[in-house]
């Protein structure tokens, strides 16, 4: 009876919130249409926005951006932080809640492949994933209905795509787009060397340097061997840059009955102070390390089967991957149903475990950071080969984004 009413609080709750939040911002398209605006609507959560983040800050930079209105849709338990660090003073954000009642929307752009998108239909309805193929099937809340464009990042994900379009016959045709990953061209753009990035993070430049950046779910790398793994990499002379997963920051529960108890930074608070307190080591408190001066100061880096290790398969980085049985044996079986042995060999699953040294010990751990310094060239070709498979554009994915949204909302980018 209490489950029954909470999900009719619930409901309340979504249709209450939707409403509110979609007048006001219809009213602000409807507005910016009547100025003969573009409207564009952007919908991520927090730790998903960096997908998004290098197009939005093309648009506003471009000749042209007086001549579109863009908003974010996030969910409503984000909307002060995201309000408080919002990339654009000129983006209004509103609770994604509103995106089934919105009517002035030219183009939607989703990073959720389950995104709910208007019962009017925008114009254009794009889904832009946010990431590589990489943790099973990520068509299991895909929505086919609903977007009308999508966008893929490389070979590996078109290919993927087109796979499991196959096994369902009952989905729409949905014109899709070979366009890249925007949030890549960080790998290729302004990239600092080693030296800068050290000196930017305060660590000596002239030491090994090992990034960690394990996943999140109750059977990664951080959640089952984390602080073993991190007194084990302090114990060798080098810097050590720990980078969890996003959801490690999250300040909510995770609906999904998997990962209920994850690592957090509440629980970790005190231990990652400790570990500020070392020189030589970088875990910072919040979600704020840049990425791109992290990867760049990184020799080595070691992650379980996050898709931060495409990353680092592209700038060639030494990849020690430790081994999490129980991601391959029961999460992807019991979560989306794959066979077990088959996904520990798919690209798709495995990101890419053949191109690095596979550990499940610390001994085992410092044993392959010695060997990588002493044959700093081992499986390069293996690194390269898995490379080719992921991206198109590579450098120029959000100018190829950006000229796509131009061209289908009839802008002209040089006015």
């Amino acid at each position: 009876m209490l489950n029954h009413l909470n999900k009719i609080k619930l409901k309340i709750f979504v249709l209450t919130n939707g409403l509110s939040n979609a007048f006001h911002l219809n009213l602000l398209l409807l507005s910016a249409k009547l100025r003969r605006k573009k409207t564009i609507v952007f919908h991520c959560s927090y730790t998903q926005i960096s997908h998004i983040k290098p197009i939005i800050e093309f648009l506003f930079n471009s000749p042209q951006n007086d001549s579109f209105f863009i908003s974010i849709l996030c969910p409503p338990s984000e909307l002060r932080i995201n309000r408080n660090n919002r990339l654009i003073k000129k983006i209004f954000i509103f609770s994604e809640y509103a995106s089934r009642f919105l009517l002035f929307c030219d183009m939607m752009i989703s990073v959720d492949q389950g995104m709910i998108y208007p019962w009017i239909k925008c114009k254009y309805q794009i889904c832009l994933f946010h990431g590589q193929p990489s943790k099973g099937n990520p068509y299991q809340y895909f929505n086919p209905y609903g977007p009308n464009i999508l966008i893929f990042y490389g070979p590996l994900m078109r290919d993927y795509y087109l796979k499991e379009k196959s096994l369902h016959p009952e989905w729409p045709e949905i014109q899709y787009l070979e366009i890249g990953q925007p949030l890549s061209d960080r790998l290729f753009n302004n990239f600092p060397d080693k030296v800068t990035a050290c000196k930017s993070l305060s660590i000596d430049p002239e030491k090994y340097t090992i990034l960690y950046a394990p996943s999140f779910e109750y059977c990664s790398s951080f959640a089952i061997n984390g602080q073993n793994i991190i007194n084990c990499l302090l114990s060798k002379n080098v810097n050590l840059i720990v980078k969890p997963h996003p959801a490690f920051y999250n300040n909510f529960i995770f609906k999904d009955t998997f990962n209920q108890n994850i690592p957090n930074i509440k629980d970790w608070a005190e231990t990652v102070n400790k570990y500020a307190k070392i020189k030589n080591c970088i875990f910072p408190s919040d979600n704020t390390l840049n990425m791109q001066t992290a990867l760049a100061a990184t020799d080595i880096m070691i992650t379980d089967y996050s898709g931060v290790a495409f990353d680092g398969i592209l700038l060639d980085k030494k990849m020690i991957y430790w081994d999490c049985p129980a991601f391959f044996n029961e999460y992807l079986p019991q979560k989306y149903g794959l066979d077990p042995v088959k996904v520990k060999l798919d690209l798709a699953c495995n990101v890419g475990r053949n191109a690095g040294i596979v550990v499940d010990n610390c001994k085992e751990l410092v044993s392959a950071i010695n060997f990588y310094i002493e044959n700093p060239n081992h499986l390069q070709r293996e690194r390269h080969s898995v490379s080719e498979q992921l991206l198109f554009n590579p450098g120029k994915s959000t100018e190829t984004m950006v000229n796509k949204i131009y061209e289908l909302l009839e802008l002209n980018k040089n006015d």
